[in-house]
């Protein structure tokens, strides 16, 4: 079997900024023959762990807070939304806290944010201010622009509601907080290939390594037992390879800089039949043994059996 190591190195490749892929241009071009089909797989890969925990994809916060004066006949809402863009970087539970703790004050409500690193849990306290003499906290939500709800421990549009003249609401998060930007890096290719994704959709995933690093240290990968993904029938000439790099949520990896990765990737050519190639087979033709023995011919040239004849 034919094959073709590939060598990448991320010092060679041209950077896409919108497509977020990176593309080595190849001098000598991967191309299989009339009658082969390409497999491929990443045999070893190194890349660091310089991608922050809090970056551009899950920096804001919003949380939306409705009071209400209910001295007198009541009824009157106030909507306060506290929000904050926090500075790409790695962050601890409690640092985060204490960013969100800082926010400033509303006219009718104040915020407060703390962590447990017993419980791991993170937890707002929403005050009514003094501003009407009988203020009270109606109901306190997540709002639709906060995309670090995840990293904070609270769900979608996680909504608590107060009681009549309520005048401080705790609003606790439903999970414990994730500080993993991701626990795979995913290695993935802009060409058609035979493997899934987790909705069952056809993707360009070559492989799936495991964060097992720590912030700034330096992931190993090796296949074991890696099986080969085949190419599509078209892709038989490739003059170049773009790779990207994506977290489980299918956001592109930033490593912050030209921090090097490399990657070593292994391509196989496949003998396939002509039916598989979508070619019409060649057709022999057989003469069948009985018409030769009809038509007096020798049987020998097609049958391995003998005629025994007894001339007396």
């Amino acid at each position: 079997m034919r094959n073709t190591l590939v060598y990448l190195k991320s010092s060679s490749a041209v950077y896409n900024s919108e497509t977020k892929f990176y593309r080595w241009n190849l001098m000598n071009p991967i191309q299989a023959r009339k009658d082969e089909l390409i497999t491929t797989q990443v045999l070893e890969a190194e890349f660091p762990v310089s991608y922050y925990n809090v970056d551009s994809t899950n920096n804001e916060f919003e949380l939306v807070v409705i009071s209400e004066d209910v001295d007198g006949t009541g009824g009157i809402f106030y909507t306060e939304t506290y929000s904050k863009s926090l500075t790409p970087k790695n962050y601890t539970a409690s640092q985060i806290a204490a960013e969100i703790d800082a926010i400033a004050d509303k006219t009718h409500s104040t915020l407060n944010c703390s962590y447990d690193n017993r419980t791991g849990i993170m937890t707002l306290v929403v005050n009514a201010t003094s501003a009407e003499p009988s203020d009270a906290v109606t109901s306190v939500s997540i709002g639709k622009d906060c995309s670090c709800r995840k990293l904070m421990g609270f769900s979608d549009f996680q909504t608590i509601s107060g009681a009549l003249g309520q005048a401080q609401l705790k609003f606790i998060g439903d999970s414990v907080v994730d500080l993993n930007k991701t626990t795979n890096v995913y290695i993935e290719t802009d060409l058609l290939l035979e493997s899934r994704n987790t909705n069952g959709e056809k993707s360009g995933i070559l492989a799936k390594i495991q964060i097992n690093k720590p912030f700034l240290g330096l992931v190993h990968y090796q296949h074991s037992n890696a099986i080969p993904i085949e190419l599509g029938r078209k892709d038989t000439y490739l003059d170049h390879l773009d790779l990207r790099m994506v977290d489980d949520v299918n956001e592109s990896i930033n490593f912050n800089g030209n921090n090097s990765f490399s990657i070593t990737i292994l391509f196989n050519y496949i003998k396939k039949d002509k039916l598989l190639l979508g070619e019409e087979p060649m057709t022999e033709t057989v003469i069948p043994i009985i018409d030769n023995i009809n038509t007096g011919d020798s049987c020998d040239e097609y049958s391995d059996n003998e005629v025994d004849m007894d001339m007396d």
